[in-house]
């Protein structure tokens, strides 16, 4: 899983690419530490295989994790694409 880490309060395009159009716009989500979902939402269509979504991160020294839901449907049968990926708030800019 590959770990970033953001300033609180920034927004943050995150990106999913695919090798195949999927049938519909991904969904995008973030868990918090307790693996409850804090954000759900569809992502906005670059073309048929790239989409984003903007995500502001929360205020708070914490560990969240992001999860990409594609489905694809290739006769008859639905194929879940899933990308997961780990990431922190971290104040690391001092306060005037």
């Amino acid at each position: 899983m590959t770990l970033m880490t953001f300033e609180p309060g920034n927004t943050i395009q995150f990106t999913f690419v695919s090798s195949v159009a999927p049938n519909a716009a991904p969904n995008f989500a973030v868990r918090d530490k307790a693996n409850t979902v804090i954000h759900s939402g569809t992502s906005a269509t670059s073309d048929t295989t790239h989409f984003y979504a903007l995500y502001t991160i929360p205020d708070g020294n914490e560990w969240y994790s992001g999860e990409w839901l594609a489905q694809k449907t290739v006769s008859g049968s639905v194929y879940d694409f899933i990308r997961r990926f780990g990431f922190r708030a971290l104040e690391t800019i001092a306060e005037n």
